[in-house]
C-alpha cells in the first residue's frame, strides 16, 4: 500500500527538502544564539554577525530552496503528464499545503521585519563598526572608545540622517569588506577621507555655530623633561568666535569666522594629505581676496585639474577639526595627560623623559612593545639606583596601547592633527605661510587673533615673580626652557615634533635641551 502523504507531490524532491532543512537549521541557530546573547550579558561582534547577518542568510537560502525544488520537479512531471494542477480544498493534502504555505509565509515575514530592523541597527552599531574587522579598526575604535565623541555613535558622524548617505556608505563598505577579508588594505588606513559628508550635515546637527561661546579658558599642562618633571601651566582665553553683537550686520568673529554663513573660504591643497596649501580664496558678498603661493597667478587650467582630483574644497569644520574622534596622541602629549591626571606618578625622578623615550621608537608588534618599555625603564631606574613603582610601567604600557597600533602601523605621526599649531602646521598652513595676494599682502599670523595668553608659569612657583599673571593686552609667550629667543624666530611645529627626538645629552642637572632650529 502506498504510503499517504500530507503535502503535494511536488514538495517531495531533494532540492525542496533540503531546503527545509537549511531553513530550520538557520532558524534554529538564530533562536539559540539570540537565547545565549540574552543570557550571557556580554556583547560579542562575532555572535551578532551570525545572529543578524549570517544565519538570517541560511534561513533566506532554505525557504529560496523550496520553491525552486517544487518548479523543478514539476518541470519533470511536466514532460510526461501535461496535467494542470488545481488547489482542491476538498483533498486533506492541499488543506495542509494551504495551512502550512500561510502559517510559514506569516511567520518567515514576520522574522525577515524583525531580522531586516535588527540586522539594520546592528550594522550602525559601535559594536559592527569597530570589532568586526578587529585589526584594522582597533586602532580606530580604540581611540574613538576614549575620545570626547565615545557616546556618539559612529554612524552619525560618519553617515548621518537620510537615505542617500546610508546607500553610499554600505556600497562603499561592501569593498571594505572584500579587502579586510583578502587582507589587501592598507596599512596604516590613509586620511583623510575623500567622500566625507559635508560637516555641516553631520557635526552641526549637535554643534551648534550660531550658538557658540565668544570666548573660553584653557588650560595647558606640560612637563619638562628634567628630574623633577617640572610642572609648566599656559592659561589660554582661547577666541571660539560668534555673532559680534556689537557690530550692526553681525559679522562672525574669533576662530570660527572661517566657517561663518557669511563668509566663503575655498583652498586648494598641493596633493591628498591637506597639509599644504597652493590657494585660498576668500569671499563675502561682492568682495573676494586670493592667496597664492608667492602671490603668482594661479591659471584656470591648473584649477581645473585640483577640482577633477578633489583638491579643490570648501572649508569647514573637519578641515581644522580633522580628528574630532580618533586622535593618537604624541610620546610627549600622551605622557604629560598622564601626569597630570596622576595615573603616571610625577614625583618619579625623569619619568616625563624616561617614558617618551621608551614609547618614541617603532615597534613591529604591540607585545613587542610592552617588552621593550619594560626592559628600558628598568635599565634605566636599575642603573640610576632609583626604585621603580611596577605600576609606573603599566601606566607606560597602558599609554602605548591607547596611542600607538604597530601592527597596523598607526601612530601619531601618520595623522596629522589640524586643531593646533603644536606638533603639526595645522593653523600655520594658511597663517604665516608664503602664500599672498598679487599685491604681496600675506595672511595675518598675529597669535592674538585666536588666543590670548591669560597666565603662564611653573605651577609650584617658588616665588611669584616667576609665573606670569594676566595682562590688560594678555601676555607675550614665554618659553619654559630659554632658547635664546628661538620661540619667536620659528614656528612651534619647526622645533616641538612629539617625541624624544626632542632630548639631547643631558645638559647639567636639567637633562633637557629643545631640539636646535633646523
Amino acid at each position: 500500500m502506498a504510503r499517504k502523504r500530507n503535502f503535494p507531490q511536488e514538495v517531495y524532491n531533494l532540492i525542496s527538502l533540503f531546503g527545509v532543512g537549511l531553513a530550520l537549521f538557520g532558524l534554529s541557530a538564530i533562536v539559540i544564539l539570540w537565547i545565549l546573547n540574552i543570557l550571557s550579558g556580554k556583547t560579542n561582534p562575532y555572535l551578532g554577525i551570525f545572529t543578524f547577518l549570517i544565519f538570517p542568510g541560511v534561513l533566506v537560502f532554505g525557504l529560496l530552496l523550496i520553491p525552486i525544488g517544487m518548479w523543478h520537479k514539476r518541470r519533470r512531471m511536466a514532460r510526461g503528464d501535461d496535467r494542470v494542477f488545481v488547489m482542491d480544498l476538498g483533498q486533506p493534502q492541499h488543506r495542509n499545503a494551504l495551512v502550512v504555505f500561510i502559517t510559514g509565509t506569516s511567520i518567515f515575514l514576520l522574522l525577515t521585519t524583525i531580522g531586516l530592523y535588527e540586522g539594520y541597527h546592528y550594522t550602525e552599531s559601535v559594536e559592527f563598526c569597530g570589532k568586526v574587522c578587529h585589526q584594522v579598526m582597533a586602532p580606530e575604535h580604540t581611540a574613538y572608545m576614549n575620545s570626547p565623541h565615545a557616546r556618539v555613535d559612529c554612524v552619525q558622524c560618519h553617515i548621518g540622517p537620510g537615505a542617500d548617505w546610508f546607500v553610499r556608505s554600505k556600497l562603499s563598505g561592501t569593498r571594505q569588506v572584500f579587502k579586510a577579508a583578502l587582507g589587501t588594505y592598507p596599512r596604516p588606513i590613509p586620511t583623510p577621507i575623500v567622500n566625507l559628508r559635508p560637516a555641516q550635515e553631520t557635526c552641526e546637527q549637535c554643534h551648534w555655530p550660531e550658538k557658540f561661546f565668544p570666548a573660553t579658558e584653557l588650560t595647558k599642562d606640560y612637563f619638562l623633561g628634567d628630574r623633577d618633571n617640572t610642572h609648566w601651566q599656559v592659561k589660554l582665553l582661547m577666541k571660539i568666535g560668534g555673532t559680534d553683537i556689537s557690530s550692526p550686520d553681525g559679522h562672525p568673529t574669533g576662530i570660527h569666522w572661517h566657517v561663518a554663513k557669511l563668509n566663503q573660504m575655498e583652498y586648494v591643497s598641493s596633493d591628498s594629505s591637506r597639509q599644504d596649501f597652493d590657494l585660498v580664496r576668500w569671499s563675502r558678498g561682492d568682495e573676494t581676496i586670493v592667496y597664492t603661493k608667492g602671490g603668482r597667478p594661479f591659471p584656470d587650467s591648473l584649477m581645473a585639474k585640483a577640482k577633477a582630483k578633489g583638491f579643490l574644497r570648501t572649508l569647514d569644520c573637519i578641515d581644522c577639526h580633522n580628528r574630532p574622534s580618533h586622535r593618537y596622541e604624541s610620546p610627549m602629549k600622551a605622557v604629560n595627560a598622564e601626569l597630570v591626571s596622576g595615573r603616571l606618578d610625577p614625583s618619579i625622578p625623569w619619568i616625563k623623559r624616561e617614558a617618551v623615550k621608551a614609547m618614541s621608537y617603532e615597534y613591529a608588534t604591540n607585545e613587542g612593545a610592552q617588552d621593550s618599555i619594560a626592559l628600558a625603564l628598568n635599565g634605566f631606574y636599575e642603573t640610576e639606583g632609583i626604585p621603580l613603582n611596577p605600576a609606573a610601567i603599566k601606566a607606560v604600557q597602558e599609554t602605548f596601547s591607547q596611542n600607538m597600533f604597530p601592527e597596523m602601523r598607526a601612530r601619531w605621526d601618520r595623522y596629522p592633527d589640524n586643531r593646533s599649531h603644536f606638533f603639526f602646521r595645522g593653523c600655520f598652513r594658511c597663517h604665516g605661510s608664503d602664500l599672498a595676494t598679487s599685491s604681496g599682502q600675506k595672511i595675518k599670523s598675529d597669535c592674538n587673533l585666536c588666543h590670548t595668553i591669560v597666565a603662564q608659569g611653573p605651577v609650584k612657583a617658588p616665588s611669584a615673580a616667576s609665573r606670569d599673571t594676566l595682562a590688560n593686552a594678555g601676555l607675550v609667550f614665554r618659553h619654559p626652557i630659554d632658547i635664546e629667543g628661538g620661540e619667536r624666530a620659528m614656528r612651534c611645529f619647526e622645533c616641538h615634533i612629539g617625541d624624544a627626538s626632542i632630548y639631547l645629552p643631558a645638559h647639567g642637572d636639567s637633562g633637557h635641551a629643545e631640539r636646535l632650529p633646523r
